[in-house]
């Protein structure tokens, strides 16, 4: 091949090229320049591929059951207070061996414009299983979470509803109230009512409910505080000893 074939064949190569990426750079400025739509799609692909990656990962740690806490709660209904959590605490830790907290202590809680007092049975970063209640009246928001939420009756009763509807769903002791996760409702709990609460899902993201109460709410970030680091031992405990997310 001659020396001109040869510079020939080079010149149509970077003429190809150059071709490539003009058609490249025409592409850029039509589909991301001019279309604000596919960049904010890409992110939302992402946002979802990143929370499908997590949920299956969740899903795997998942260890508590609902019918058997139900079950496990109800055993307490028709208790004096102190000993229906016994007597749940007791169950619990038979059913779920390692996984139950049993040395309760009890924390100031806000949250969704609602107050009550709670202590933690159990907490990783998949579920988290708590006794909440008040002595006096509450009412307040539930919140908008990337979990489910079951509150099971011990005593007294709780009313929910979710909107567009009018009359309200009514929680005796023995029965339990169910919030999907990414759905919100209000709530109320009568006086000297109490529940065994459980949460399944991405926990961490709920922390924020707690949190905006503590600090823009009330000014008392000592119950924030004091719940962090009880919740952060147990689900670094779960974490490196028993593998639970």
């Amino acid at each position: 091949m001659t020396g001109c074939a040869i510079t020939s064949c080079l010149v149509n190569s970077l003429n190809g090229l150059t071709s490539i990426n003009s058609l490249e750079s025409a592409f850029e400025q039509v589909v991301v320049v001019r279309n604000p739509l596919a960049i904010l799609l890409a992110i939302v692909s992402l946002v979802v591929l990143v929370y499908l990656l997590i949920k299956i990962r969740v899903l795997r740690g998942v260890k508590l059951d609902v019918k058997v806490l139900h079950e496990c709660t109800k055993k307490g209904v028709g208790l004096p207070l102190d000993k229906a959590f016994d007597v749940i605490n007791k169950e619990i830790a038979i059913k779920y061996p390692g996984l139950i907290n049993t040395n309760r202590r009890w924390i100031l809680f806000n949250g969704g414009g609602a107050m009550g007092q709670m202590c933690v049975l159990h907490a990783s970063l998949s579920e988290y299983l708590i006794l909440y209640g008040s002595p006096l009246y509450s009412q307040g928001h539930s919140g908008r979470y990337l979990m489910d939420v079951y509150d099971f009756m011990i005593k007294g009763e709780t009313k929910t509803y979710f909107p567009g509807e009018f009359a309200p769903r009514v929680f005796p002791a023995g029965e339990y109230s169910y919030l999907p996760r990414l759905v919100a409702k209000g709530y109320c709990c009568e006086p000297e009512s109490y529940m065994l609460e459980y949460g399944r899902g991405i926990i961490p993201l709920a922390l924020p409910y707690f949190l905006c109460s503590s600090i823009f709410v009330t000014l008392d970030i000592v119950p924030w505080l004091t719940a962090c680091y009880r919740v952060g031992y147990q689900v670094t405990k779960n974490l490196l000893f028993r593998r639970k997310i």
